[in-house]
């Protein structure tokens, strides 16, 4: 899904909708204090950031704790150009109130410094595990 814009110069700029899986785009997203991680740890450092956050401000929610319900949900989202969290989906899970918390905490993922294909930033999705467990 290619687009092209015309400049004054006559010359051709090329913009790529595509969205970038993590696994493969060249410069992983960064979470807020990983940048001065060395490029090899950035993945750890970005996975245990997002769960840091999601352990911090997870809620159990009220029906399915009376009702003994734990579940893994599996949230896909987009890390876009500007870093936001956009189109966050539930990709896997049942109970609707998880499924509404699961998706709560990863919209509340703070900003990220976007991947980059080539030197720019470029949309990557990511999935991610939230496990939804009573002790």
């Amino acid at each position: 899904n290619k687009k092209s814009l015309t400049t004054d110069s006559d010359e051709i700029i090329e913009f790529e909708d595509e969205i970038f899986n993590f696994g493969v785009v060249e410069d992983k997203p960064i979470y807020p204090g990983c940048e001065n991680v060395s490029k090899g740890e950035r993945y750890m450092c970005f996975q245990q950031g997002i769960m840091k956050h999601i352990r911090s401000n997870f809620k159990y929610p009220a029906i399915p704790k009376e009702m003994g319900i734990s579940e893994k949900i599996f949230v896909q989202f987009v890390i876009a150009k500007a870093g936001r969290i956009t189109k966050a989906l539930v990709v896997r899970g049942e109970d609707k109130h998880l499924k509404e918390e699961a998706l709560r905490l990863v919209n509340s993922i703070p900003k990220l410094q976007a991947a980059k294909q080539r030197g720019k930033p470029v949309p990557c999705s990511f999935t991610v595990p939230i496990n939804f467990k009573l002790q």
